[in-house]
């Protein structure tokens, strides 16, 4: 990769990218309020559940196929990975996360790139995040890989950021619970290089059901 592809990359997946990821759990607020995750080692077990259950078969693959449609020029086919990511989701409020993160992404890039042909409107119908990661890493020349490997940094990151707000643990485990998670991250990029051809999917009952009942929580940090 290209050095500035590289320099991109870790500008557009850094927490400083005011894309307002911050606000946003993906029910993991319900699972502390719940007790399910109420220690580093939960959290982990959490984190560990994204990277098998949502990361490989769901967002990093449909970042990794939104890439490749980019590259043969498919935009009917980056559509329909748009309108499945959506319908994948049986949360409202993580649909609304998603495409609210996403187009936000877009947007900002969109006006710091310099590129007035930045195509960001009329590709994506809801704009989920996936493919609009898949959309701005495309237009920085980074590969299919090295992009997988940054958003599923992004993703784990934003656990760990939201979980020094919600459980007991100080910064320091934080970054312990990270640097261990992100270690399973090459071995599931690998993975999905070789399932690209596969359709995504999903089936995660447990972190489907927190995030239905987030609007339950009687009080609340974040939006999802």
């Amino acid at each position: 990769m290209e050095p500035l592809a590289f320099i991109h990359g870790l500008q557009l997946t850094d927490s400083f990218f005011p894309v307002g990821a911050f606000a946003y759990s993906d029910g993991l607020e319900t699972a502390a309020a719940g007790g399910e995750v109420h220690d580093a080692a939960s959290l982990c077990e959490w984190m560990n559940h994204f990277v098998e259950g949502v990361f490989i078969p769901c967002e990093g693959l449909a970042l990794v196929k939104g890439m490749r449609a980019l590259k043969t020029g498919e935009s009917d086919a980056l559509a329909q990975l748009d309108e499945e990511l959506t319908a994948l989701r049986p949360a409202a409020e993580i649909r609304v996360a998603s495409t609210s993160l996403g187009k936000r992404l877009l947007s900002l890039y969109s006006s710091i790139c310099g590129d007035k042909q930045f195509p960001e409107a009329k590709l994506l119908p809801h704009g989920n995040a996936p493919l609009a990661y898949a959309l701005v890493f495309f237009h920085r020349g980074i590969a299919e890989h090295e992009a997988a490997l940054a958003f599923g940094y992004n993703r784990l990151a934003g656990m760990v950021s939201a979980g020094l707000r919600l459980i007991s643990i100080g910064h320091q485990q934080g970054q312990q619970l990270l640097s261990q998670t992100i270690e399973r991250l090459p071995a599931a990029v690998d993975r999905i290089m070789e399932m690209v051809d596969e359709p995504v999917r999903s089936f995660n009952p447990r972190l489907d059901i927190q995030q239905m009942n987030h609007q339950y929580v009687y009080s609340r940090l974040f939006r999802s």
